[in-house]
Parts: C-alpha cells; sequence; structure tokens
C-alpha cells in the first residue's frame, strides 16, 4: 500500500512539472490567422510552419567555438491578442536561427543585416532588410500584389517569371490572390521561388 502511494505521488509531481526547456530556445503562445512583427539583431533566420498555436525559437552557433556566447541570445515577446512583436539581441551574428511561426500569420520583419530564409507561410509579408541575402517561397496564385526591390545586387523572381542583375532593380506584380508581398534589400541578393 505505501509503495502504491509513492507511486502515485511521484507521478502526480511529474505530471505537473514544467515543460522541459531546452537551452538556446524561446517558446511562446500565439494563435494562427495573427500578425508578428520580428524586429531582428543580425544574424542567419530560417522562418518556417510550426504548430498552430505557438511561436517557437531556436538556435545554434555556427562555429562550435561560439557555443557559450548563445546563452547571451535573448528574445522578447510583446504579445497582444492577436497581435505580436517578437525581439532578438545578443549575438546573433554568430548563431543559426529557427523561427517556428502559425502557418497562417501575416509577418513584417525588419533586420540589419543576415540572411532570411522564409518557406511555407501563408499570408502578407513585408520584409525590409540592409544587407544580406533573402529568399521567399511563394505560389503566384495566392497573390494579389508583390513588389520587390533591391538597390545592389540581384532580383530573381522565377516564380513570377522575372529576374534582374545589376543596381535599382524593382518590379511590381499583380495576381488574383489575397496576400500582398512587399520585399526591400539594399545590398545582396533577393530570390522570390515557387512554393
Amino acid at each position: 500500500m505505501r509503495e502504491a502511494l509513492i507511486l502515485t505521488l511521484v507521478v502526480v509531481a511529474l505530471g505537473q512539472a514544467p515543460a522541459f526547456k531546452p537551452p538556446n530556445a524561446f517558446e511562446t503562445r500565439f494563435a494562427d490567422g495573427g500578425v508578428i512583427r520580428f524586429k531582428l539583431s543580425s544574424g542567419d533566420y530560417a522562418l518556417r510552419p510550426g504548430t498552430s498555436d505557438r511561436i517557437v525559437m531556436h538556435w545554434l552557433a555556427n562555429d562550435s567555438a561560439d557555443d557559450g556566447a548563445m546563452r547571451k541570445i535573448k528574445v522578447y515577446a510583446d504579445i497582444k491578442g492577436s497581435a505580436a512583436t517578437i525581439r532578438t539581441d545578443g549575438p546573433t551574428k554568430k548563431a543559426r536561427l529557427a523561427v517556428e511561426i502559425p502557418a497562417h500569420t501575416d509577418i513584417f520583419i525588419r533586420l540589419r543585416g543576415g540572411d532570411v530564409r522564409i518557406t511555407g507561410i501563408e499570408g502578407n509579408k513585408e520584409v525590409s532588410m540592409t544587407a544580406g541575402d533573402l529568399k521567399i517561397d511563394l505560389s503566384p496564385e495566392s497573390y494579389a500584389h508583390v513588389h520587390a526591390s533591391v538597390t545592389i545586387g540581384d532580383l530573381r523572381g522565377q516564380a513570377l517569371g522575372i529576374s534582374r542583375d545589376g543596381f535599382r532593380n524593382s518590379f511590381d506584380w499583380n495576381g488574383s490572390g489575397k496576400y500582398n508581398l512587399r520585399a526591400s534589400l539594399f545590398a545582396g541578393d533577393l530570390t522570390l521561388e515557387r512554393k
């Protein structure tokens, strides 16, 4: 009887224990269909769909010598209903950061430098970067309007039948979908790929 009671108490205690949070990770609740504004410090970011009710970020050092610096990366979230502002801080230049969000989310991204890859996210998108490479996958039939511009670098919109090299490249494209995409990059390569 005593052993059964101890076992029951252990099971109850384990059931009430907080979920394990891996190192170099951030997680918060956020519902599908909302708007997320990202204010990101320089680094390499990959945005992709995750679960329908969470924003999850995790990161790894580009070089094992920088593993200790990963603890200094901070993620701040300000969530009000269906709108969220996510900000990163710290030595993100030394890391690769994966960001998982609900699949149907409008996203606004501000980033000074680095690489951004966006895959599988359905919604309006506005991305503004100073330097780096930006890759976005899209289904043309999902978009009403696409504006893309690169001051110095290559602009590849193969998904829309557009490709331009050199300086001060931009284009506007209109379709029959419901989303809008606006992407601007000062220096680097901007690529719009078919989903």
